[in-house]
């Protein structure tokens, strides 16, 4: 979700300890100056209690309903999610020939390094 906010990881580096290093030197945090718009500051505490270094700490650790109980969540109908009844707030519009040409470009296009 924190990538979703801000487009980039909490933590980067060159190499997987220089990321753990990060880690382990700070603990990252969504200050509530820094919630971009159109975000919630719900958002910003759920990603800042599911970030958080230590296991122990994080949202979900004591089971799977701290997560469904959080705020951000609130205005979700859990029911009619699991019973796959949810309407989607946004459903793309899928056309075939579309996605055949975006298909076709895909595997023509040089493989980066």
């Amino acid at each position: 979700v924190y990538e979703c906010m801000f487009g980039s990881r909490p933590y980067v580096g060159q190499t997987r300890q220089e990321i753990r290093d990060k880690i382990l030197a700070k603990q990252a945090v969504v200050k509530k100056s820094e919630i971009p718009f159109g975000w919630s500051q719900e958002a910003a505490d759920f990603i800042n209690q599911t970030i958080q270094r230590k296991p122990q700490a994080r949202l979900g650790n004591n089971g799977p309903q701290e997560v469904i109980s959080h705020a951000w969540f609130k205005s979700i109908d859990w029911e009619k999610l699991r019973s796959k009844k949810l309407q989607a707030p946004f459903t793309p519009i899928y056309r075939p020939e579309e996605y055949q040409d975006q298909l076709a470009a895909l595997q023509d296009a040089p493989i980066a390094p």
